[in-house]
């Protein structure tokens, strides 16, 4: 028994912790009736930043991608986690795979 309370405790603490360090990102205070439109932002991400995307999603403040980007040398194409600001279309945090 006091395993599985302890086990649903730590579940429950590991799960929030998961959820804040998403909830954390801030990419706008503008209301969503400012927002870009989920099209116009990805003909934006592809066509001026050259990402290539696999998931788009809405996340938080911002929005999200999971696709592809020119790796930091410039050769090759790296699989990439990137934030954007909903309003302007900028890149708020851009994370390569390990």
């Amino acid at each position: 028994m006091k395993k599985s309370i302890l086990f649903a405790l730590l579940s429950s603490v590991l799960m929030s912790s998961y959820a804040q360090a998403h909830a954390d990102m801030e990419c706008t205070d503008k209301p969503k009736a400012q927002w870009l439109h989920p099209l116009e932002i990805q003909k934006k991400i592809v066509n001026e930043y050259g990402f290539a995307i696999k998931k788009f999603q809405e996340s938080g403040t911002c929005y999200e991608i999971y696709g592809w980007g020119l790796a930091k040398d410039g050769k090759k194409f790296e699989e990439i986690e990137v934030y954007f600001n909903p309003v302007t279309g900028e890149v708020v945090k851009k994370k390569f795979k390990d």
